[in-house]
C-alpha cells in the first residue's frame, strides 16, 4: 500500500516550509502527498456582521475558493517538479481541525504535515490556527513545521524566506497571466 501525507495550505510563509519538508520526506519514503485546504464555512467570516465592503458572501466564498484552489495548485505543481505525485482538495468547515483529521482517515494518510509559526499558543489560537485541535483529533501523527531555525544549512532561515518570496512571486505571475 502507497504511503500518504496530508499537508495543510495556506497562505502563510511558513506553509511554504511545511510543503518543502512534506516533499522531501515524501522523497525519503516513496509517498504520495495530499494537498488540503480549509475555507471558513459562510457566515463564519471574522467581519460578517460589519459593512465594511460592498461583496455578498457567494462572492466572498467564490474568491477564497479560487484562491485556494491557486495555492492548492502551486504546491502541487512543486511536488510534481520533486517527482512526487500530488492530489488536491478543499473544504469549507467551521472546525478546521476537525475536517482536516477527517480528511487525513478518509484518505487513508499516515501523517499530517501542517505550518506552524513560533511563539505563545494562545496568540496563535486566537489568529485561527488549528494545530492545538489537530493534534487533539487526528488519529495519525501531526508534523508541525516551522521556518528554519539558525543552525544553517539547508534549511537556514535565510534560504527559506529566500524561497518564500520566490514562491510568492511566482504566484503573483501566475495571478497576473490568469487575470
Amino acid at each position: 500500500m502507497r504511503k500518504r501525507i496530508l499537508v495543510v495550505v495556506d497562505d502563510r510563509a511558513v506553509t511554504q516550509s511545511a510543503i518543502r519538508q512534506a516533499i522531501e520526506l515524501a522523497q525519503a519514503i516513496r509517498a504520495d502527498i495530499h494537498f488540503f485546504s480549509v475555507l471558513p464555512a459562510q457566515g463564519v467570516v471574522g467581519f460578517d456582521h460589519l459593512p465594511v465592503a460592498e461583496i455578498s458572501k457567494n462572492d466572498l466564498g467564490n474568491e477564497a475558493t479560487a484562491y485556494a484552489q491557486k495555492l492548492l495548485s502551486a504546491a502541487s505543481e512543486w511536488a510534481e517538479q520533486s517527482g512526487i505525485h500530488s492530489f488536491c482538495a478543499l473544504a469549507s468547515d467551521s472546525d478546521g481541525a476537525q475536517c482536516v483529521s477527517d480528511v487525513a482517515t478518509k484518505k487513508h494518510c499516515s501523517l499530517i504535515v501542517v505550518g506552524a509559526e513560533g511563539g505563545n499558543a494562545v496568540p496563535q489560537h486566537l489568529d485561527g490556527s488549528i494545530i492545538t485541535g489537530l493534534i487533539s483529533a487526528a488519529l495519525v501523527p501531526v508534523l508541525v513545521c516551522r521556518d528554519a531555525g539558525s543552525s544553517g544549512g539547508f534549511w537556514h532561515r535565510d534560504s527559506v524566506s529566500f524561497r518564500a518570496r520566490q514562491w510568492s512571486r511566482e504566484l503573483l505571475e501566475r495571478r497576473e497571466k490568469n487575470d
